[in-house]
């Protein structure tokens, strides 16, 4: 199974475990126990019920889950079909490179460690001596009922989503934006929960009909113009949506700040505010439910308590927690003594002053923690030696900063009549925030719901807003395996372009499943195939799409060779690249796949190229009804003209329509039925900027090859001068005694410049 974004509470686990239903599952050592209960299946349970029911779990150790090593022994499998005992490593890394993205590296030390475990097992081979293998007969990538698979090639492909390194050269490969993508569109949430679940329900696109309707239907609501003002409320609210998770773990642990406790308030008030929102929504909107399940009971006892205890404008100021006069009556006495301490304290200081020596001008009394309170009286000149700090009737403690500090019986009464007013202060306030945790973690459940409830309705609210500003349409999504897109569009390629000519696409389930496209270069097909790609991706993540109307059959998988994504650390070349994706295709395609192909063979020799089209494209026609959903551009005419492949309503050919006028030539960018008669290559080639004499000669050239005809050098005498002076040279030649004639001499007569033609080299006889 494709590596993918798990969420908190293992969602995908569980329904992997549900689908599957294992008898033994294996995993590392280094998990925590909540992970190995849910593996387990008795998640915190102790009853003999569910102990009974728990799936036996085998752990092995970590060493075994090395990504290196795992991938080293799937690359060591033998005996599957397709492969032949004498690939070297090379080769072996390239076939299994079709089976297993080993891009998906969770992925690879799963199947690795699976590996290891039947080695080890041995399960049926008992009897068998050790050197027998254990028997593999096939891999198949795994996805779950409801999920649609993409793979990271298709992602990149067609768009989806892209990065781009930020535009300082001192931040450039530590941080990146999203560059122009679909992503990057369609992405208007406002807080950063719903910009990460969309990003999820990017890289979970569904199958889920029920999920798809419900989402189209919210999606739907928002979008009526009459919402509009609602919308923007939301949108208010949301943005001050924080991530409670993390503020939670800290209450766990007695960490959180003065910050935190201000973005629970604030997320549980616009809460709230959301929830009075939802209420006048309809019934179908199923995500208004929820919210009025999660918010309207909980959230606004929790609201009023914080409201009630925390006084976030002292909180702010002192950089501490700092409870409401009013909560408690101990607490506020203690604040009022301590509050009066300043008037209090220049009294005492006064009469202290009274008492002293007459050297003596000035004294304060100050409070220190731990030690309590203290005289501070300036050091006077005759204060040179710690003898000459005793005063009468004073106990010297310190001196600091040419100030001396003196214990007096009045701050000896302070002490015991005040005591630390302000630790006590700080510690009952402390013991107030532990209880309001306390009673806040109780409602964790109930909060973590409400910021999931949140960032799905900002995920909606942002799908609507972008269908309603590019005019997309709601699709209608059907079981069944069909496609049929009344003027689709290309949801980037139109914001680029002044005006974008939209084309239809109609896949039947028994008529149409392939198309073969032809056309000039820059005519469009390219963007009319990742039009049609992301118009089904963005249909099964609950989205409206850009067309008038779409009808779009559940789809299993997207496969993709559009974009080859080259790099040397791979070791492959372009077209074994290409050959890879197209394998990938071949060996996962379904039925209710959508396979598109631009321009598959043009990375070797012609004829190679052609051949290998012409044998995959067979292949799928085979299936007939069950043949995946196929779209191929190509420029390969003589798949057309020589009638390779078979005449049957599966296969269908289309073109760009071009107008040609002499030497000009206009794209109207729609497609017809039929194919092209000419790639018009030459006039892309001047548009590119290459000479007109370069461009003709190239013309030439190829109607030559195209009549099967010699071809002649553009500066040569004709052909059929050529053929005679040639045929003289020869029965010259055989005329000649080589013992008794000069051969030099004949060859100084015959010898033909360069430039007519031919060329003489002397050669040991």
């Amino acid at each position: 199974m494709m590596d993918i974004v798990e969420t908190n509470d293992f969602e995908i686990l569980k329904r992997v475990k549900d689908q599957v239903n294992p008898d033994i599952i294996i995993t590392s050592s280094k998990q925590d126990e909540r992970f190995l209960a849910i593996l387990r299946g008795i998640e915190g349970e102790n009853n003999e019920e569910t102990m009974f029911k728990a799936t036996e779990v085998e752990i092995l150790p970590t060493i075994d889950f090395s990504l290196e090593v795992c991938k080293r022994r799937i690359i060591s499998i033998n005996g599957l079909p397709g492969m032949s005992e004498h690939f070297n490593d090379m080769e072996r890394n390239v076939f299994f490179s079709s089976l297993i993205p080993f891009d998906n590296i969770n992925m690879v030390r799963a199947a690795g460690a699976l590996i290891k475990y039947l080695e080890k097992k041995r399960f049926g081979l008992e009897l068998e001596d050790l050197d027998v293998p254990v028997p593999i007969l096939a891999l198949k990538v795994f996805s779950l009922k409801d999920m649609m698979i993409i793979d990271d090639n298709t992602y990149s492909a067609l768009q989806i989503f892209r990065k781009e390194s930020h535009p300082s050269v001192y931040k450039q490969g530590t941080s990146s934006k999203e560059g122009l993508s679909l992503f990057g569109v369609m992405n208007r949430t406002r807080s950063s929960l719903g910009s990460r679940l969309l990003r999820i329900w990017f890289m979970r696109p569904t199958r889920n009909i029920e999920v798809l309707s419900q989402r189209q239907k919210a999606i739907n609501f928002f979008m009526l113009p009459r919402n509009q003002e609602l919308v923007s409320s939301l949108q208010d609210c949301l943005k001050n949506i924080k991530n409670i998770s993390r503020i939670l773990s800290r209450m766990k642990t007695a960490q959180a700040s003065v910050t935190d406790w201000q973005a629970l308030y604030k997320t549980v008030y616009n809460a709230i505010y959301i929830a009075d929102l939802c209420r006048t929504f309809p019934a179908d909107v199923v995500i208004a439910t929820k919210i009025k399940d999660h918010f309207t009971h909980e959230l606004p006892r929790v609201a009023d308590l914080i409201n009630k205890i925390v006084d976030f404008e002292e909180s702010a100021e002192q950089n501490r927690f700092v409870v409401k006069p009013g909560v408690d009556p101990v607490l506020d006495e203690k604040k009022r003594t301590y509050n009066g301490l300043p008037d209090f304290m220049t009294k005492v200081a006064r009469e202290e002053l009274s008492k002293l020596r007459s050297s003596v001008t000035e004294c304060n009394v100050i409070y220190l923690p731990q030690l309590g309170y203290l005289l501070s009286i300036p050091r006077t000149a005759d204060m040179k030696e710690e003898k000459d700090f005793e005063m009468e009737g004073l106990e010297f403690v310190f001196l600091s900063n040419n100030m001396v500090y003196y214990k007096s019986e009045s701050t000896k009464e302070l002490d015991l009549l005040l005591g630390d007013t302000q630790c006590e202060i700080t510690d009952h306030e402390t013991a107030i925030m532990h209880r309001l945790q306390s009673i806040i973690l109780t409602h964790g459940k109930t909060l973590l719901g409400m910021m999931e409830c949140a960032a799905e309705l900002d995920c909606l609210v942002s799908l609507a807003i972008c269908a309603r500003e590019s005019n997309y349409v709601r699709p209608e999504i059907t079981s069944d395996s069909i496609l049929d897109i009344k003027g689709g569009r290309h949801p980037l390629q139109e914001l680029c372009v002044n005006q974008f000519v939209p084309n239809d696409t109609s896949k039947e389930k028994d008529k149409g499943r392939m198309t073969i496209l032809t056309g000039p270069n820059a005519s469009g097909k390219s963007v009319y195939l990742k039009q049609v790609g992301l118009i089904v991706f963005m249909a099964h993540i609950g989205s409206f799409v850009p067309a008038d109307s779409a009808i779009i059959g559940v789809t299993d998988r997207i496969f993709t060779r559009i974009h080859t994504r080259e790099t040397v650390s791979i070791g492959l070349s372009t077209f074994m690249i290409d050959l890879g994706q197209v394998a990938t295709a071949v060996q996962g395609a379904t039925e209710h796949s959508l396979v598109i192909i631009d321009e598959f063979g043009k990375g070797t020799a012609t004829v190679d190229g052609l051949s290998l089209l012409c044998a995959t494209l067979k292949h799928w026609l085979a299936f007939n009804e069950r043949c995946p959903r196929i779209f191929v551009s190509t420029h390969f005419h003589s798949l057309i003209r020589q009638k390779l492949l078979p005449d049957t309503a599966i296969l269908k050919y289309q073109t760009t329509q071009v107008i040609e006028d002499g030497e000009e030539l206009v794209f109207l960018y729609n497609l017809v039925d039929g194919y092209a008669s000419s790639s018009y290559a030459g006039h892309i080639a001047r548009l590119a900027g290459i000479p007109d004499d370069l461009v003709k000669r190239g013309a030439e050239v190829s109607e030559m090859v195209r009549c099967n005809k010699p071809l002649q050098r553009k500066d040569s005498v004709s052909w059929e001068t050529q053929r005679k002076r040639c045929s003289t040279i020869v029965n010259r030649f055989l005329e000649l005694n080589l013992e008794e004639d000069d051969l030099h001499s004949f060859l100084s007569d015959f010898v033909i410049p360069a430039s007519q033609g031919l060329e003489f080299h002397r050669v040991p006889l």
